[in-house]
């Protein structure tokens, strides 16, 4: 929590990778209510589908899909720009959108690598883990009696299938991030003033 604490005071980034059944709505609400707190100066984001194979080692490319996303969204909601197409190309836009959506809804708004994961379970998001480790990212995880604590920077030993285990931890955490997020602003307010 110290650390996470640390890396919200620096204007870090953080995702969360929660795609277990019993994280996944949690997670989803806690991101999204230290993002309601920080207004619109969100550096945490959330990934509850699964983990996209190369958001880390190939940001590059897989940032071009956050933009084809944002387009859609943005395309979809002007009339205007519908009216220039048939109802079949939209439907393909919806389509794909929400695919888009599915895959990438918690992290699209992402511009940059992360500078911390924290990861759920540490066996089942292994993906996650070795792209971090490749990408020298620190990751910071809830660690069970199946997985290999050596490779997680910060490990945290617990039961990561047990749902009240998962939501003191994660909601522990998001906290952290959010005091973090304070001092940082309180610094920023600090350094205006003079």
């Amino acid at each position: 929590a110290a650390f996470i604490k640390d890396v919200a005071s620096k204007n870090g980034t953080l995702v969360v990778v929660g795609t277990k059944r019993q994280a996944r709505t949690f997670v989803e609400e806690s991101v999204r209510l230290a993002q309601d707190k920080e207004a619109n100066d969100s550096n945490i984001f959330y990934i509850t589908n699964r983990w996209v194979g190369g958001l880390l080692t190939n940001f590059q490319e897989v940032s071009k899909n956050f933009k084809k996303y944002a387009d859609f969204v943005t395309d979809l909601q002007d009339d205007e720009v519908k009216a220039r197409y048939t109802k079949k190309e939209i439907g393909g836009w919806e389509k794909e959108k929400n695919k888009l959506e599915n895959l990438y809804g918690g992290v699209a708004k992402i511009t940059k690598k992360p500078d911390c994961l924290f990861i759920i379970d540490s066996h089942l998001e292994n993906l996650a883990v070795r792209e971090a480790l490749v990408t020298h990212i620190p990751t910071v995880a809830l660690v069970d009696t199946n997985a290999d604590p050596a490779i997680i920077d910060y490990p945290i030993p617990a039961n990561d299938d047990a749902v009240g285990s998962i939501k003191l931890i994660v909601s522990y955490i998001i906290d952290a991030w959010v005091e973090g997020r304070k001092e940082a602003q309180k610094q920023r307010e600090i350094s205006d003033k003079k």
